[in-house]
């Protein structure tokens, strides 16, 4: 930077020195050029007019006129050639003239360099002048008086002219470098402003950008809620049918005679057989497709504990040696003794390993299948090695997607989903799975646990070390409803906590006398600050409406709720808790479901009489004639759905305590349409501290939603849109 600035104040100074150069060198020649032809004009007309004096004096008029003519292009060497010809023409003149008259010339050639050069040059040259002068030898004594008058002028003009050129020299740099920062700074007024437009623009982009961004997460919003709404409309679809297929199947293969079918051929049991096997694999599918569903939205929950390895991956050997049948295939389990214990899911790890265990059984037709297992410094790691098949080098990564099967593994059967769900898992624990294979060879498939807990983000793919000081031990759940779904809720989704469950305010006592656990949770109860009043003063108590898979509502209108698909056994079980013997009223959209029900009653010999209806004004008729002991019914139906229905039979007259049981097909999320609110308590005072943590749990756990689906929120949106 500072070489560039002082190379740009030399060049200014160079130019503004020719331009000094050229106005000296043209105003002496312009000088000599009118000097000469007032000579010339007086030796014209004289009498004898010297032809030597008028020959130097027309000389000098021509070199004055061409030094002004060119004096602009060249000036340094039309001054040098001034100088040179004046100092040449000094000793003609001294031989046509007296000393006297040629002394004052002599000063013609140091004044000429010193406007053209320099100061000093000019008085080196003056200097020269006055010697030469000095010791002329024709000039008869009067040489030194010339030469004296020659260095007097010389120096006098020196001592005037060395004074300006220090100041023109100084000016020349100051204006140079005023010049040069009026250029940077007019160069830096250009890069500012560009600047600013870029600034300008780039807000203008942050502006809209952040718009896109609202929508987008508007339409997330709107994706995820639509898939859920799917997931629940799937699961419902599918899982009446099947469990239509599996009740009458299971009916008819383990009790015919309800039938009038005392004896049947064998074929056809098989064939019941193979029609049940079909069903349940295609409820098993349902399943892990909508487990799949839950991992992607990151809703899986991760039971974590200290888990020992080693342990899990023999129990795990254990079950898989069932499914080898007759086949000459080993198993053998080669695991080190000293292996850390792992915070891990035991039960996600076990179906990771029984997943890779089936699906090398799968395709190992004789040989061996190898479990080994080894840590290292940050991880360990698992592996599951096997003498089958084989997969092509170019669809080994395409196994662990949904659906797929490698080249000529189709007809091994699978759903293709059991490694999708393995990776799921392992994804979940923060490690990694990958396979290694060769056609012919076998494969191995490999995965790693780290030794440090981490946690996966809801940015797909990275994982964190989990937060130290993390909390762990004993929740006291008082839950008012009997069933036991709130209870598996925060089991599935409170890492590391055990769950407590209290039904009424002595039993929530005894347990609070007996655990002594870190707080209290009051899930639905209307009179829960009073309740709150009972636990302890040092005790939190929060105050919760849990989502679980009870009825989404604040009145409990059913008294059990059953999750198809159901077996004999389980809606039978539900009867049984409410009325030993009685009459059932089945109110189900779908006839097949209420057949079913009818045909598990009579194959279990049980002492129900079953009613029947397929829409909630039938069971509305159904109930004004004649009164069931006990009301099960399907949670969606149309036009009025199962809510609705309970709500009516528990306001009309003299119903109000049927006992009601909800079947549905539908899975439980943790998502609803109604506001949730939270109440934390604790009588003895919250601590700055402890204030703190809570503010910090509340804004890193709760997103704020400024952006919704209304038409006038598009509206603000795409108006902020014409404006940017």
């Amino acid at each position: 930077m500072a070489g560039a600035r002082s190379d740009r104040v030399r060049q200014i100074g160079l130019v503004n020195q020719r331009e000094i150069r050229e106005r000296t060198v043209r105003g002496l020649a312009a000088c000599l050029g009118g000097a000469s032809l007032l000579w010339w004009w007086e030796l014209l007309f004289q009498q004898r007019p010297n032809l030597v004096l008028l020959a130097i004096a027309t000389s000098s008029a021509l070199l004055g006129g061409l030094g002004f003519r060119f004096g602009a292009r060249r000036p340094l060497s039309v001054g040098l050639a001034l100088a040179v010809a004046s100092a040449a023409a000094l000793p003609v003149l001294a031989g046509e003239l007296e000393w006297q008259a040629v002394a004052p010339l002599a000063v013609m050639p140091g004044l000429v360099v010193a406007g053209t050069v320099s100061a000093g040059a000019g008085l080196a040259v003056g200097a020269v002048a006055a010697v030469v002068l000095g010791f002329w030898p024709s000039g008869g004594g009067m040489g030194a008086g010339a030469a004296l008058q020659v260095a007097t002028v010389g120096l006098a003009l020196y001592a005037v002219l060395r004074p300006r050129e220090s100041i023109i020299e100084w000016s020349w740099q100051r204006s140079a470098e005023a010049t040069y920062l009026a250029e940077e700074l007019r160069d830096r007024q250009g890069e500012l402003n560009n600047a600013l437009a870029q600034l300008r623009l780039a807000y203008q982009l942050l502006g809209r950008t952040n718009r896109e961004l609202a929508l987008a997460q508007q339409e997330a919003d709107e994706a995820r809620r639509l898939k859920e709404e799917f997931a629940a409309s799937v699961s419902h679809e599918l899982r009446t049918p099947l469990n239509i297929i599996l009740g009458f199947a299971d009916i008819i293969h383990r009790t015919p005679e309800v039938y009038g079918l005392e004896e049947w051929p064998q074929m056809l049991r098989r064939d019941v057989a193979e029609i049940w096997r079909s069903a349940r694999y295609i409820t098993e599918l349902v399943d892990d497709i909508l487990e799949l569903a839950r991992i992607d939205a990151l809703e899986m929950p991760v039971k974590r504990e200290m888990t020992d390895l080693v342990a899990v991956i023999r129990e795990t050997c254990v079950l898989a040696e069932r499914l080898l049948g007759e086949r000459p295939v080993s198993l053998v389990v080669r695991l080190p003794e000293n292996l850390p214990l792992l915070s891990v899911d035991r039960t996600r790890i076990r179906q990771v390993l029984l997943n890779l265990l089936s699906n090398a059984i799968r395709f190992t037709d004789e040989g061996e299948i190898t479990v080994t297992a080894e840590c290292s410094a940050e991880e360990v790691t698992v592996s599951v090695a096997d003498t089958g098949v084989g997969i092509p080098p170019h669809e080994v990564e395409a196994v662990f997607e949904e659906f797929r099967h490698a080249e000529g593994r189709e007809a091994r059967g699978g759903k293709g989903l059991g490694l999708a769900v393995a990776k799921r898992f392992v994804n979940l624990h923060g490690g990694r799975i990958w396979a290694e294979s060769e056609v012919g060879q076998g494969s191995v498939f490999r995965f790693t646990l780290p030794l440090s807990e981490k946690r996966v983000s809801r940015l797909r793919g990275t994982t964190a070390s989990a937060p130290r000081g993390t909390r762990s031990g004993k929740l006291l759940l008082f839950n008012p409803d009997l069933s036991e779904d709130a209870a598996t809720y925060l089991g599935r989704h409170l890492e590391g906590w055990e769950t407590l469950v209290a039904s009424d305010v002595n039993e929530m006592q005894a347990l609070l006398d007996t655990h002594h656990p870190a707080a209290v949770l009051i899930n639905c109860a209307p009179d829960g600050a009073e309740l709150a009043s009972r636990v302890p003063a040092g005790v939190p108590v929060v105050l919760l409406d849990l989502p679980a898979l009870r009825t989404p509502s604040h009145d409990s209108v059913f008294d059990a709720l059953l999750s198809k698909p159901v077996s004999a056994e389980e809606l039978l079980g539900a009867v049984r808790r409410f009325v030993p013997r009685g009459s059932i009223l089945v109110v189900d959209d779908d006839p097949g479901f209420v057949q079913l029900v009818r045909r598990m009653v009579a194959s279990s010999d049980a002492p129900y009489e079953v009613q029947w209806a397929y829409n909630g004004e039938g069971a509305l008729s159904k109930l004004a004639h004649s009164r069931p002991d006990v009301v099960l019914m399907d949670m969606v139906m149309q036009p009025m759905d199962g809510m609705a229905l309970a709500r009516q039979i528990r306001a009309e007259a003299g119903m109000g305590e049927i006992p009601i049981v909800a079947v549905t097909g539908a899975t439980s999320t943790a998502s609803s349409d109604r506001a949730r609110e939270i109440r934390l308590l604790k009588r003895s005072g919250l601590q700055d501290a402890e204030v703190l943590a809570v503010l910090r749990a509340i804004l890193g756990g709760v997103r704020s939603d400024y952006v919704g689906g209304t038409q006038e929120a598009n509206e603000v949106v795409r108006e902020s849109d014409r404006q940017g």
